[in-house]
Protein backbone atom coordinates (compact mmCIF):
# COMPACT_ATOMS: atom_id res chain seq x y z
CA UNK A 1 0.00 0.00 0.00
CA UNK A 2 2.96 2.45 0.64
CA UNK A 3 4.23 1.96 -2.08
CA UNK A 4 1.02 2.49 -4.03
CA UNK A 5 0.83 5.71 -1.63
CA UNK A 6 4.48 6.94 -2.96
CA UNK A 7 3.94 6.40 -6.44
CA UNK A 8 1.13 8.38 -6.73
CA UNK A 9 2.41 11.45 -4.58
CA UNK A 10 5.70 11.46 -6.98
CA UNK A 11 3.52 11.13 -9.96
CA UNK A 12 1.26 14.04 -8.04
CA UNK A 13 4.43 16.59 -7.25
CA UNK A 14 6.12 15.74 -10.75
CA UNK A 15 2.70 16.99 -12.76
CA UNK A 16 2.57 19.85 -10.47
CA UNK A 17 6.36 20.66 -11.13
CA UNK A 18 6.15 20.36 -14.85
CA UNK A 19 2.98 22.12 -15.26
CA UNK A 20 4.26 25.72 -13.94
CA UNK A 21 7.07 26.51 -17.26
CA UNK A 22 8.43 29.94 -15.81
CA UNK A 23 10.26 27.66 -13.61
CA UNK A 24 8.59 28.54 -10.21
CA UNK A 25 8.97 25.78 -7.42
CA UNK A 26 5.91 24.42 -6.38
CA UNK A 27 5.52 25.33 -2.56
CA UNK A 28 5.37 22.81 0.03
CA UNK A 29 2.35 21.21 1.74
CA UNK A 30 2.34 20.50 5.58
CA UNK A 31 -0.92 19.02 6.45
CA UNK A 32 -2.10 18.78 10.22
CA UNK A 33 -4.54 16.48 11.94
CA UNK A 34 -6.07 15.74 15.29
CA UNK A 35 -6.86 12.29 16.71
CA UNK A 36 -9.98 14.08 18.40
CA UNK A 37 -12.41 17.16 18.56
CA UNK A 38 -10.80 19.33 21.34
CA UNK A 39 -7.10 18.83 21.15
CA UNK A 40 -6.70 22.35 19.80
CA UNK A 41 -5.53 21.55 15.97
CA UNK A 42 -6.57 24.49 14.80
CA UNK A 43 -5.52 27.15 16.96
CA UNK A 44 -1.91 25.69 16.36
CA UNK A 45 -2.64 25.38 12.76
CA UNK A 46 -2.93 29.35 13.10
CA UNK A 47 -0.39 30.23 15.24
CA UNK A 48 1.91 28.12 13.66
CA UNK A 49 1.04 29.61 10.12
CA UNK A 50 1.52 33.24 11.55
CA UNK A 51 5.07 32.49 13.29
CA UNK A 52 6.49 30.62 10.14
CA UNK A 53 4.79 34.12 8.50
CA UNK A 54 6.68 35.66 11.01
CA UNK A 55 9.95 33.98 9.89
CA UNK A 56 9.71 35.62 6.14
CA UNK A 57 7.87 32.68 4.76
CA UNK A 58 4.81 33.20 2.48
CA UNK A 59 1.88 31.23 3.60
CA UNK A 60 -1.48 30.16 2.85
CA UNK A 61 -3.06 28.35 5.38
CA UNK A 62 -6.86 26.22 3.58
CA UNK A 63 -9.07 24.64 6.51
CA UNK A 64 -10.06 21.63 4.65
CA UNK A 65 -12.09 20.46 7.56
CA UNK A 66 -15.14 19.23 6.03
CA UNK A 67 -16.90 18.05 9.33
CA UNK A 68 -16.60 21.16 11.57
CA UNK A 69 -18.40 21.76 14.74
CA UNK A 70 -19.99 24.54 16.38
CA UNK A 71 -18.30 23.62 19.56
CA UNK A 72 -14.92 24.39 18.29
CA UNK A 73 -13.10 27.16 16.49
CA UNK A 74 -12.93 27.15 12.90
CA UNK A 75 -9.91 29.12 10.86
CA UNK A 76 -11.99 31.85 10.06
CA UNK A 77 -13.10 31.94 13.62
CA UNK A 78 -9.91 32.38 15.08
CA UNK A 79 -8.95 34.69 12.02
CA UNK A 80 -11.76 36.71 12.36
CA UNK A 81 -13.30 36.44 8.80
CA UNK A 82 -16.10 37.04 7.21
CA UNK A 83 -18.64 34.40 5.86
CA UNK A 84 -18.08 35.29 2.44
CA UNK A 85 -16.45 32.94 -0.31
CA UNK A 86 -15.61 29.75 0.83
CA UNK A 87 -13.82 26.47 0.22
CA UNK A 88 -16.89 24.96 -0.35
CA UNK A 89 -17.02 27.58 -3.62
CA UNK A 90 -13.98 25.24 -4.42
CA UNK A 91 -14.94 21.81 -3.77
CA UNK A 92 -18.18 22.86 -5.51
CA UNK A 93 -16.38 24.80 -8.88
CA UNK A 94 -18.11 28.09 -8.33
CA UNK A 95 -14.52 29.21 -7.57
CA UNK A 96 -10.72 28.80 -7.85
CA UNK A 97 -8.58 28.87 -5.08
CA UNK A 98 -7.30 32.47 -5.69
CA UNK A 99 -10.71 34.04 -5.46
CA UNK A 100 -11.46 32.79 -1.90
CA UNK A 101 -8.09 33.97 -0.22
CA UNK A 102 -8.35 36.45 2.49
CA UNK A 103 -6.12 38.23 4.66
CA UNK A 104 -5.25 36.89 7.94
CA UNK A 105 -2.72 37.49 10.99
CA UNK A 106 0.85 37.98 10.51
CA UNK A 107 0.63 38.19 6.69
CA UNK A 108 -0.68 35.60 6.13
CA UNK A 109 -3.38 33.64 3.44
CA UNK A 110 -6.41 32.13 4.60
CA UNK A 111 -9.03 29.92 2.53
CA UNK A 112 -11.86 29.49 5.02
CA UNK A 113 -13.40 26.17 5.62
CA UNK A 114 -17.18 25.23 5.04
CA UNK A 115 -19.98 26.12 7.30
CA UNK A 116 -21.63 23.05 7.49
CA UNK A 117 -20.97 19.36 7.76
CA UNK A 118 -20.17 18.10 4.27
CA UNK A 119 -21.64 14.85 4.02
CA UNK A 120 -20.44 14.05 0.07
CA UNK A 121 -17.18 15.73 -1.92
CA UNK A 122 -16.12 14.12 -5.04
CA UNK A 123 -12.69 13.08 -5.54
CA UNK A 124 -12.41 14.87 -8.28
CA UNK A 125 -13.63 18.42 -6.51
CA UNK A 126 -10.75 17.65 -3.81
CA UNK A 127 -8.13 16.69 -6.17
CA UNK A 128 -8.69 19.57 -8.17
CA UNK A 129 -8.40 21.64 -4.33
CA UNK A 130 -4.82 19.49 -3.59
CA UNK A 131 -3.40 20.67 -7.54
CA UNK A 132 -4.36 24.32 -7.13
CA UNK A 133 -2.21 24.21 -3.66
CA UNK A 134 0.52 22.77 -5.80
CA UNK A 135 0.06 25.71 -8.24
CA UNK A 136 0.41 28.71 -5.30
CA UNK A 137 4.30 28.72 -6.00
CA UNK A 138 4.32 32.35 -7.36
CA UNK A 139 2.45 33.13 -4.33
CA UNK A 140 3.14 30.75 -1.40
CA UNK A 141 6.22 29.01 -0.32
CA UNK A 142 3.76 26.83 2.00
CA UNK A 143 0.49 25.59 2.03
CA UNK A 144 -0.87 24.57 5.57
CA UNK A 145 -3.43 22.69 5.68
CA UNK A 146 -5.82 21.40 8.58
CA UNK A 147 -7.51 18.80 7.88
CA UNK A 148 -9.76 18.45 11.07
CA UNK A 149 -10.17 15.27 12.93
CA UNK A 150 -12.27 12.84 11.26
CA UNK A 151 -10.50 10.32 9.20
CA UNK A 152 -12.07 10.84 5.46
CA UNK A 153 -11.10 10.71 1.77
CA UNK A 154 -10.48 14.72 1.86
CA UNK A 155 -7.90 13.56 4.65
CA UNK A 156 -6.77 10.77 3.24
CA UNK A 157 -5.64 12.51 -0.24
CA UNK A 158 -3.93 15.84 1.88
CA UNK A 159 -1.98 12.99 3.97
CA UNK A 160 -1.21 11.13 1.18
CA UNK A 161 0.13 14.63 -1.17
CA UNK A 162 1.83 16.87 2.11
CA UNK A 163 5.14 16.91 2.14
CA UNK A 164 5.14 16.87 5.92
CA UNK A 165 2.49 15.65 8.69
CA UNK A 166 1.64 16.81 12.12
CA UNK A 167 -0.55 14.88 14.14
CA UNK A 168 -1.85 17.28 17.29
CA UNK A 169 -2.42 15.42 20.46
CA UNK A 170 -2.79 16.00 24.04
CA UNK A 171 -1.47 14.11 27.23
CA UNK A 172 -5.01 12.74 27.90
CA UNK A 173 -5.12 8.95 27.58
CA UNK A 174 -8.51 9.17 25.06
CA UNK A 175 -6.59 11.82 22.84
CA UNK A 176 -3.34 9.52 22.57
CA UNK A 177 -5.49 6.35 21.64
CA UNK A 178 -7.92 8.76 19.15
CA UNK A 179 -4.50 9.95 17.73
CA UNK A 180 -3.20 6.39 17.27
CA UNK A 181 -6.01 5.09 15.79
CA UNK A 182 -6.36 8.10 13.19
CA UNK A 183 -2.99 7.54 11.86
CA UNK A 184 -3.55 3.91 11.47
CA UNK A 185 -7.14 4.11 9.68
CA UNK A 186 -4.52 6.78 7.47
CA UNK A 187 -1.55 4.51 7.10
CA UNK A 188 -2.46 2.97 3.74
CA UNK A 189 -2.12 6.68 2.39
CA UNK A 190 0.85 7.24 4.26
CA UNK A 191 3.95 7.68 1.58
CA UNK A 192 7.26 8.11 3.61
CA UNK A 193 7.08 11.53 4.65
CA UNK A 194 8.40 12.72 7.63
CA UNK A 195 5.21 12.81 10.18
CA UNK A 196 5.44 15.14 13.10
CA UNK A 197 4.38 14.60 16.73
CA UNK A 198 2.94 17.76 18.36
CA UNK A 199 1.91 17.54 22.05
CA UNK A 200 -0.53 20.03 22.66
CA UNK A 201 -1.66 21.40 26.39
CA UNK A 202 0.69 20.13 28.65
CA UNK A 203 1.30 20.98 32.26
CA UNK A 204 5.25 20.74 31.64
CA UNK A 205 7.02 20.57 28.67
CA UNK A 206 9.28 18.17 30.42
CA UNK A 207 8.74 14.31 30.70
CA UNK A 208 5.04 14.06 30.09
CA UNK A 209 5.38 15.49 26.40
CA UNK A 210 8.04 13.01 25.82
CA UNK A 211 6.13 10.03 26.96
CA UNK A 212 3.12 10.98 25.18
CA UNK A 213 5.83 10.82 21.66
CA UNK A 214 7.31 7.80 23.07
CA UNK A 215 3.86 5.70 23.12
CA UNK A 216 3.08 6.78 20.12
CA UNK A 217 6.06 6.41 17.68
CA UNK A 218 6.66 2.90 19.50
CA UNK A 219 3.27 2.29 18.65
CA UNK A 220 3.84 3.05 15.01
CA UNK A 221 6.70 1.59 14.51
CA UNK A 222 5.87 -1.66 15.84
CA UNK A 223 2.35 -1.79 13.73
CA UNK A 224 2.19 0.70 11.53
CA UNK A 225 5.95 0.34 9.69
CA UNK A 226 6.50 3.99 10.10
CA UNK A 227 8.00 6.42 13.02
CA UNK A 228 7.47 10.30 14.05
CA UNK A 229 9.41 13.13 14.80
CA UNK A 230 8.39 15.32 17.91
CA UNK A 231 7.75 19.16 17.58
CA UNK A 232 8.70 20.91 20.58
CA UNK A 233 6.14 20.16 23.26
CA UNK A 234 3.06 23.49 23.82
CA UNK A 235 2.50 24.39 27.07
CA UNK A 236 -1.34 24.52 28.22
CA UNK A 237 -2.52 28.29 27.88
CA UNK A 238 -5.51 29.80 27.72
CA UNK A 239 -4.38 32.91 26.62
CA UNK A 240 -3.32 31.48 23.73
CA UNK A 241 -6.78 30.64 22.79
CA UNK A 242 -7.68 33.94 23.65
CA UNK A 243 -5.23 35.51 20.95
CA UNK A 244 -6.29 33.24 18.49
CA UNK A 245 -10.15 34.62 18.61
CA UNK A 246 -8.94 37.94 19.31
CA UNK A 247 -5.97 39.56 17.94
CA UNK A 248 -3.97 36.59 16.53
CA UNK A 249 -1.13 38.36 14.69
CA UNK A 250 1.25 35.73 16.50
CA UNK A 251 1.55 34.29 19.61
CA UNK A 252 2.36 36.16 22.60
CA UNK A 253 5.76 36.85 23.56
CA UNK A 254 5.56 36.49 27.02
CA UNK A 255 3.89 33.06 26.25
CA UNK A 256 5.26 30.04 26.94
CA UNK A 257 3.34 28.55 24.37
CA UNK A 258 3.92 31.44 21.98
CA UNK A 259 7.97 30.46 22.45
CA UNK A 260 6.88 26.89 22.07
CA UNK A 261 5.17 27.46 18.56
CA UNK A 262 8.02 29.41 17.56
CA UNK A 263 10.65 26.53 18.60
CA UNK A 264 8.04 24.96 16.03
CA UNK A 265 7.99 26.97 13.19
CA UNK A 266 12.11 27.17 13.12
CA UNK A 267 11.87 23.08 12.84
CA UNK A 268 9.39 22.94 10.14
CA UNK A 269 11.12 25.96 8.26
CA UNK A 270 13.98 24.02 7.58
CA UNK A 271 13.35 21.65 4.34
CA UNK A 272 14.10 18.06 4.73
CA UNK A 273 14.77 15.68 2.01
CA UNK A 274 11.53 13.14 2.06
CA UNK A 275 13.18 9.64 3.54
CA UNK A 276 11.01 7.15 5.64
CA UNK A 277 11.29 7.22 9.58
CA UNK A 278 10.70 3.75 9.84
CA UNK A 279 12.79 1.75 11.70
Amino acid sequence: MRDQASALRQLVLHTAREDDASGIRAPRMLALAGGRAGVGATTLAVHLSAALSNRGMRIVLVDVDLHPSQQHASVAKCCQLGATDTLEDVLKFRRDIHEVLQPGPAGIQVVPGVAEPQTAVSTTAVDRLLNQCRAMGRHADLVVLDTGNRVGESMQKCWQQADELVMVTTPSANAIMDSYATMKALASAYADQPVYCAVNQVSSTGATAENVFRRLDRSCRRFLRFGMRPLPAIPRATQLRESAINDPRCAPHDCPAGAALRDCAEKLAIVKPNVSTAA
